[in-house]
């Protein structure tokens, strides 16, 4: 079974990038990390200042589908942060990977 890739997009000032990066990457090691099939996440911003992406890839989509129910209380969802940063837009991606290629060292 290919692996699930989930991906945000979001636009943002520059002056907001910063924190919601670290945001992102709490959630993701607070909460999504410890959710079963969750193999890897990242947050990446761009040089500019006015986009953040974030991408997690799961087991399945069933993986990822769970885990967005079992949401813990406390834990920041995506609309939350959305209003919290004054994200401009957010634009919401899903994916089979279908193939990867990593380094051998």
């Amino acid at each position: 079974m290919p692996v699930y890739s989930q991906v945000v997009e979001f636009s943002i000032e520059p002056r907001q990038q910063s924190g919601l990066v670290a945001a992102l990457a709490a959630v993701d090691q607070r909460f999504t990390r410890t959710c079963p099939g969750f193999i890897t996440a990242s947050v990446q911003a761009s040089e500019d200042g006015l986009r953040v992406l974030h991408q997690v890839l799961w087991q399945s989509r069933e993986a990822c589908e769970v885990a967005l129910r079992n949401l813990e209380p406390g834990v920041a969802d995506l609309q939350q942060l959305i209003r919290q940063h004054r994200v401009k837009a957010a634009v919401f991606g899903s994916y089979q990977v279908l193939s990867q290629i990593a380094s051998n060292g």
